[in-house]
């Protein structure tokens, strides 16, 4: 079985695909890139899944075999923090064994390089051309030193913050860290900021406390909703495994989506903070932000889904804020990467600065530029359901879907078919499994479960009537 990247590194099931040969070899061809390139550093860490502490370590060493000098964490350590650490040392990469908000009988290790991104297709490309033919660099005589390197994190973190605003705010936040790394950090900036915090799911668990997904998605943060309606808290904050996913609860106990929060973060780092320059989405994510940033005068990119390519958009400069709908934002000139902790505090943030809750925040946007409604559906591909998607849609510009007229049609990533009114359905194919994902959107949540409808039935009745 070859060893593939995905858009988010190599990841595979514990001592099935994911085995310490493997890894070694992972290890050994990225350090030949890296030599490869001229760099002779990198940091190494990883968060709580299984083994992610003890290959951290076994894989600096083997690093330090090859003449690398090696930044190791020392202990479990969030995703945004490794970037952070990579880029503020001038470092030649990262090497992270995490499989972010996969079930826990995953692992895997994501590289990023120099700029602590999210490695691009090409890179992976090379690095999985040299595992194939079993590459190593030559032995040498290098380091390693063990660091905490949340501290720096913490420092720097601050000056994307309004630090006064929590002053004296009587901020009360609820934060689940579902058993992962970013556990006594989030938490600890915002004691530290003068808030009141009451941590769940805080101890270090592999299994994540019996969540098969431990993913801050709406279902993962129900149990977060109750505590915060029953604490009478500000807001409810979660980060996924690795702590570069985010999820968060309103003032009424209330899931926010990333299809709202980002325009309301937007609005806010443009209003309040002074921000300007671009707003970068991905493709599956809400129009509203849009709306948001061309009210102000600004611009939107639109990207294929993945932070690979918001980030690069970022590492091009001039970027407000850069954010997908599957929890992941960055803002500014902070890392290109998913950083669910400044996401967190941003929120925070919010709600201290005005003064009121996220829902009221949330009521005040919808008044001022609309809602957008925004829903997906998995479908299971069957060779019928493929050869038609196919032919129909990725091959040739449809006129109309299951007797939905097109007006337009966007292929940044998948086919986005527009509407005459602006309402729009996406098929997108998983790269991970045999799926084809759907999204639809309208300024009607009605209008959005019509159209699911019509399409997901009309694609069901094609595979049945084969």
């Amino acid at each position: 079985m070859k060893i593939k990247f995905g858009t988010s590194g190599w990841r595979g099931i514990i001592a099935r695909e994911f085995t310490w040969d493997r890894v070694n070899r992972v290890a050994d061809a990225i350090g030949l890139q890296l030599k490869n390139e001229g760099r002779d550093s990198i940091v190494i860490g990883g968060d709580c899944r299984f083994l992610s502490p003890e290959l951290s370590e076994a894989t600096a060493e083997r690093m330090a075999g090859y003449g690398f000098n090696v930044l190791l964490a020392g202990g479990p350590c969030p995703t945004p923090v490794l970037s952070h650490a990579c880029r503020k040392g001038g470092h030649g990469g990262v090497i992270n064994f995490t499989a972010s908000h996969n079930p826990p009988l995953y692992n895997g290790i994501k590289f990023s390089p120099w700029h602590g991104g999210p490695a691009d297709s090409a890179l992976t490309a090379s690095i999985e051309r040299i595992i194939e033919e079993g590459g190593k660099p030559e032995n040498g005589s290098g380091s390693v030193i063990t660091s905490n390197l949340e501290r720096d994190y913490s420092q720097d973190i601050l000056k994307y913050l309004n630090v006064e605003a929590f002053r004296n705010s009587g901020l009360k936040v609820v934060y689940d860290a579902f058993s992962g790394a970013g556990s006594g950090l989030l938490d600890r900036i915002l004691v530290d900021l003068g808030a009141a915090v009451r941590v769940l799911n805080g101890a270090r668990d592999p299994l994540f406390a019996g969540r098969q997904h431990p993913e801050p998605g709406e279902s993962g943060t129900a149990d977060l909703a109750l505590q915060v309606l029953s604490s009478g808290a500000s807001l409810g904050v979660a980060t996924d495994g690795d702590a570069d996913r985010f999820g968060i609860i309103d003032e009424n106990g209330n899931f926010v989506s990333p299809h709202d929060f980002l325009p309301l973060l937007l609005e806010y780092l443009i209003e309040t903070k002074g921000y300007t320059g671009l707003a970068v989405r991905s493709v599956t994510t809400s129009s509203l932000l849009d709306r948001v940033a061309s009210t102000h005068g600004l611009e939107t990119e639109i990207t294929p889904v993945g932070f690979k390519y918001l980030g690069a958009r970022m590492l091009e400069g001039n970027v407000i804020l850069a954010g997908e709908e599957s929890g992941g934002l960055s803002i500014a000139d902070h890392v290109p990467e998913k950083d669910g902790i400044l996401a967190c505090l941003l929120a925070s943030e919010m709600v201290c600065a005005r003064r009121k809750g996220l829902a009221a925040q949330l009521d005040d946007l919808w008044k001022k530029y609309g809602r957008v409604h925004i829903s997906r559906t998995d479908l299971r591909l069957d060779d019928i359901l493929t050869q038609h998607l196919t032919k129909e849609y990725f091959d040739s510009d449809p006129s109309e879907i299951t007797g939905i007229s097109v007006d337009s049609i966007d292929r940044t990533d998948g086919v986005r078919m527009i509407m005459k009114n602006g309402d729009w359905i996406l098929i997108r194919l998983s790269g991970t499994e045999p799926l084809a994902r759907i999204y639809v959107q309208s300024d009607s949540q009605d209008e959005v479960d019509s159209i699911m409808k019509k399409v997901v039935t009309g694609f069901r009745e094609m595979m049945g009537a084969q």
